[in-house]
């Protein structure tokens, strides 16, 4: 049996996170992308949606799926996805990610769960603040675990409890 490598999430990603959006946001045109292999800063000038994105050019970061979202405000929205038990230091990547471009999701997503001493640190000693990337409006990562038979996260196991795309 071959691992499962974190490439093999990202078309499933995709799918389920554009879907998902395109309900949150149902008057807008929403698109993700399998932006894992460009820096975002390049990539939405290739679209040609600088100008939708004016902040893009220092958007020197790479994340694994974004979803843009265009309408009368210009958004995106981020996943990590890993196959891995998520660290503390998979939390500091998308955060770094955030609080650069501030998304109005950033998911972080993995076939395994949160690793004990993560787990520990959010649920036990309540440190969801690790995971606020803009204060201003509230917006903190979800840490979700993947379900790969059902294409889609399995919702008891957020962390924040309860936390939705």
């Amino acid at each position: 049996m071959t691992k499962l490598r974190e490439a093999d999430l990202y078309e499933p990603v995709r799918q389920w996170f554009e879907s998902a959006l395109a309900h949150r946001y149902p008057r807008c045109r929403v698109r993700a992308y399998d932006t894992s292999r460009a820096r975002l800063s390049s990539f939405i000038s290739q679209l040609g949606l600088q100008a939708s994105f004016p902040e893009c050019g220092v958007w020197d970061i790479k994340v694994d799926v974004t979803a843009l979202i265009t309408g009368k405000q210009n958004r995106v929205a981020f996943v990590e996805c890993k196959t891995n038990l998520v660290t503390l230091r998979d939390v500091g990547q998308l955060l770094g990610y955030s609080l650069v471009a501030k998304p109005v999701a950033a998911v972080l997503l993995s076939t395994e769960p949160p690793s004990d001493t993560l787990r520990t640190l959010l649920a036990v000693y309540g440190r969801y603040d690790i995971l606020v990337y803009d204060h201003e409006n509230g917006s903190q990562m979800l840490v979700a675990r993947w379900d790969l038979s059902r294409g889609g996260i399995i919702h008891g196991e957020t962390l924040p409890p309860g936390g939705q795309v």
